[in-house]
């Protein structure tokens, strides 16, 4: 694809590595974002409405951008992927394992935006059970950014602050519904004596 349409080697660079930033960051927003939905204080503040419509449309802006992100590498003349390297995982030219994860997740992180239109159908139980995989698309796309990303350190920072944000909130939440657990738990009262 290079030979057919040559592209700057620097311009397509630039392109993967931005479009794979911002998508990160979108991840990230989409990320922090439900867990916020959870708490008292995003359902005060944004009608609920609103914020499944904002989580949604973060969650398309990964899918999208990461996308673009892949596809450009097509007009890499450094590495030479294929269409093949980029739908199937882990036999890219470079670092296949780390790529190849990242591949992994593209597929991942479309089955759950999808699965926005699909809640009705498999039921909430089930789309909230795949919507925890996000946690595990998120780990390992940034794995796959520290470890693949040709800039990987000056991001670091961002992957750090994005980590530790998520981790958070993670644990917040899991407190949070372990003591919203034990209030609904029903008190058991003691008999009262019986009278003769």
């Amino acid at each position: 694809m290079a030979k057919i349409l040559p592209v700057s080697e620097k311009l397509s660079w630039y392109l993967t590595r931005s479009s794979g930033t911002v998508a990160y960051l979108a991840l990230s927003l989409s990320t922090v974002w439900g867990l916020l939905l959870s708490t008292k204080v995003i359902k005060e503040w944004v009608p609920a409405s609103l914020t499944l419509a904002m989580h949604n449309s973060l969650a398309w802006i990964t899918v999208g951008l990461s996308f673009f992100h892949a596809f450009v590498l097509l007009f890499d003349s450094y590495y030479t992927y294929t269409v093949a390297n980029l739908l199937i995982p882990f036999t890219g030219p470079y670092a296949p394992l780390w790529v190849g994860i990242g591949t992994v997740n593209f597929y991942l992180l479309l089955l759950i935006s999808a699965s926005f239109y699909m809640r009705s159908r498999i039921g909430t139980k089930n789309w909230r059970r795949l919507h925890y995989l996000t946690f595990a698309a998120f780990l390992f796309v940034t794995l796959h950014g520290w470890m693949a990303g040709t800039d990987s350190t000056q991001l670091k920072p961002m992957y750090l602050v994005s980590g530790m944000l998520v981790l958070f909130l993670t644990i917040y939440r899991i407190l949070d519904a372990i003591q919203h657990s034990h209030r609904q738990l029903p008190r058991h009262h003691s008999p009262r004596p019986v009278q003769s």
